[in-house]
């Protein structure tokens, strides 16, 4: 019997070429399902930190914020204390950091997009952000302050006294700052500029594009160390004050939950510090701490 049945296959393939073509295609798919490449491309299910450990990658959105990150212009290599967290990060889940620079005011587009899988670039955790991304826990406490060409600072003694008829005031487009401008500025002339370069406020001061340029404490501090014709604006009233994180996509929480966890070790067993020091810039941890200290002391100098 099992002779005739397999003489009655072959001839049916004989006598039907299409039979052939559909049971040599059935072949194929069913060996395809068994031997999926490690790298091939996953079901919609698996998550960021499923995706990370298998294709041993770990794509990263960044902009430049000295000393969480900084990059060189001619070469393109990065250092900063942010970078030294993200590839501590990656070592631990044996993957390669792949950097994608981006600009502050297009980074929620760009995880929605899933161009990265984080965004390392230190961003303002604000209500309106929240609404497309997660943030992760705080890595550091700033407000926006301003700058003004030397001697001009003591004109500025409240916020109100910017907001003055023919006074040009710059901000970054998209900053937390920005927001606040729009919100309670009526009379200043705003120059809103656009660009990956978080200090084009405060350089519009020094070019003498603008007669005060508002940033983050974190960018003024850095960059009057640069520029000696310029002086802080209002450096005890630092409005919008928040604290800076990391942002994931807002279905992501087994891998926000991760790169928590991961912070917080860092900061437990006082590697963050020791990025601190490296760099010479200390960061603001506690949230009333909104005034820099004089020396990077203050603060490392606690931490063992």
């Amino acid at each position: 019997m099992k002779t005739q049945l397999n003489y009655g296959y072959f001839a049916l393939f004989r006598r039907f070429p299409m039979a052939r073509i559909l049971l040599f295609l059935c072949i194929n798919i069913l060996i395809g399902i068994g031997c999926t490449p490690k790298n091939a491309p996953a079901d919609a299910s698996e998550g960021t930190l499923e995706k990370v450990k298998r294709t041993k990658e770990l794509n990263v959105g960044y902009f430049v914020l000295e000393p969480s990150i900084m990059e060189e212009p001619n070469s393109g290599k990065k250092s900063g204390i942010f970078i030294d967290l993200i590839e501590s990060i990656g070592k631990s889940l044996d993957a390669k950091i792949v950097y994608h620079k981006i600009d502050l005011a297009n980074f929620a587009a760009g995880l929605q997009a899933k161009q990265f899988d984080l965004c390392i670039g230190a961003t303002f955790a604000t209500p309106k952000r929240a609404a497309a991304v997660l943030f992760t826990r705080p890595l550091f406490y700033s407000g926006y302050t301003g700058v003004a060409k030397k001697g001009m600072a003591k004109n500025y003694t409240k916020w109100s006294q910017i907001d003055a008829i023919g006074l040009r005031v710059a901000v970054k487009q998209g900053s937390a700052i920005d927001d606040y401008i729009a919100a309670d500025f009526k009379n200043a002339k705003i120059i809103r500029l656009s660009g990956a370069d978080l200090t084009l406020p405060l350089a519009a001061v020094s070019s003498g594009q603008a007669d005060v340029g508002l940033m983050n404490q974190q960018t003024v501090y850095t960059y009057l160390r640069a520029h000696p014709e310029l002086e802080e604006v209002l450096p005890d009233q630092p409005a919008v004050p928040t604290n800076f994180s990391w942002a994931v996509r807002p279905d992501d929480l087994r891998w926000l939950n991760f790169i928590n966890t991961c912070l917080e070790y860092q900061e437990n067993t006082g590697e963050l510090y020791r990025y601190e020091k490296k760099y010479g810039i200390p960061l603001l941890h506690a949230r009333t701490q909104l005034a820099y200290p004089s020396s990077t002391v203050a603060i490392i100098g606690k931490t063992k």
